[in-house]
């Protein structure tokens, strides 16, 4: 039994993985009361786009007066950030007792810290009564642990690009394929910008299902962060013109659950929500002059988005780059140094990092810091990007100005 946060979170966070399989879970979920059956969830899958679109429907939600729990991974600063509620954190003494009290049940299933993670999450929720549950997906979607619940409220699947291959597939089909498996029989499914072959799959696995799918209509950018959808002018804080997508759905996800739950919608809340929201290390500006801007995209169809709005900003360009082996950091690299005046390909504390002894081509810093530093004398513009695992070493290791921890 764990007494302080430290030790409940060390323990938890070795417990990474099990290779059980997802019908383990699955019973394991119904020996323990299958609980997230009774929470009002919407389930969050797709390529990119997941974390965001979370955070601003959560925001939306939040700004007609409910009290909405979120559950996205990696995190940000601390293990905690995983699990809140109206955007505070799990507290500790919440994370610690709900660890104690199941601590046999755990040991003895040999949980990972994700499937822990999930049934405490579950258990906080309803303990603390919240009105929506917005869960995102960790990996893929049918073999997922989230995917245990039986009948969330709404799916929404935002993006499909090229990830985690050797657990997906080679195709974008098979990739989709993989995400649609979070759509359950007779639910609500609300889908991002696909390609043609992903909306066809999309469109015969609801038909068979007997859902309602909903399709994500255009939205006209008006510039300068803002944008139209159904014939509503809205404004976003980030300067990503990906985030643009992210924000246009989760407005649409909150247009069908205000038509679920029979709510009616304070427009002006809802644009001051939108207006004010934030998600960490998405094109996130953490310093100005020179401007700093942290982003956690992790694959080729992230980078492309970033390197669009990058190229947006005047002045001069260094991109400091690192990732984790298991991803395609060879067409990311490749794609990065398109856009800059100089790349700095670094490493960072993660078992599972890029050796930098393979890129003699290239600019390398063994201490991002140092990198981060030689950026912030020589341009204007600085990029950190490649991972989200990096993105957190950096936040917590680096004091930048517009980051208060």
């Amino acid at each position: 039994m764990f007494v302080n946060i430290d030790e409940a979170l060390t323990w938890i966070m070795n417990k990474r993985n099990n290779n059980y399989s997802f019908e383990h879970f699955k019973k394991v979920a119904e020996d323990f009361g299958n609980i997230q059956n009774r929470l009002k969830m919407v389930h969050v899958a797709g390529t990119d786009g997941k974390g965001s679109t979370v955070n601003y429907l959560a925001d939306l939600l939040r700004s007609q007066g409910f009290k909405v729990g979120t559950f996205t991974s990696p995190h940000y600063v601390t293990h905690l950030d995983r699990i809140r509620i109206n955007g505070s954190n799990i507290t500790d003494d919440a994370f610690i007792e709900i660890i104690n009290r199941n601590y046999d049940f755990f040991i003895e299933n040999n949980l990972s810290m994700f499937e822990m993670d999930y049934l405490i999450m579950a258990e906080y929720f309803l303990e603390e009564k919240v009105d929506y549950a917005i869960v995102e997906v960790g990996l893929g979607g049918r073999l997922d642990s989230t995917n245990v619940v039986e009948k969330p409220l709404l799916e929404i699947i935002t993006t499909i690009g090229y990830d985690h291959m050797d657990r997906l597939g080679n195709t974008l089909v098979e990739i989709c394929y993989e995400k649609c498996g979070i759509i359950k029989n007779g639910t609500d499914v609300l889908i991002g910008h696909l390609n043609d072959e992903c909306k066809d799959l999309v469109r015969k696995i609801t038909k068979e299902r007997g859902c309602h799918l909903y399709e994500l209509d255009e939205y006209t950018d008006l510039g300068e962060r803002r944008f139209r959808f159904h014939n509503e002018e809205y404004e976003i804080g980030s300067y990503a013109s990906y985030q643009l997508h992210n924000a246009s759905l989760a407005l649409y996800g909150f247009e069908i659950l205000s038509d679920i739950e029979n709510f009616n919608i304070d427009i002006n809340s809802a644009k001051t929500a939108l207006k004010s929201s934030l998600w960490h290390c998405r094109f996130e500006i953490v310093h100005e002059n020179p401007r700093i801007i942290l982003d956690g995209a992790h694959n080729i169809h992230g980078i492309e988005a970033l390197c669009e709005s990058f190229d947006k900003l005047t002045g001069s360009k260094c991109i400091i780059f690192s990732a984790l082996k298991r991803k395609e950091y060879d067409k990311m690299i490749e794609t990065v140094k398109r856009h800059c005046d100089k790349l700095i390909i670094t490493t960072f504390e993660y078992n599972d990092v890029i050796d930098l002894k393979q890129f003699k081509d290239y600019n390398v810093e063994q201490d991002y810091k140092k990198a981060i530093d030689e950026a912030i004398r020589d341009f204007d513009n600085i990029l950190i990007c490649g991972s989200l695992y990096f993105m957190s070493d950096v936040v917590l290791n680096y004091k930048f100005d517009k980051i208060d921890l």
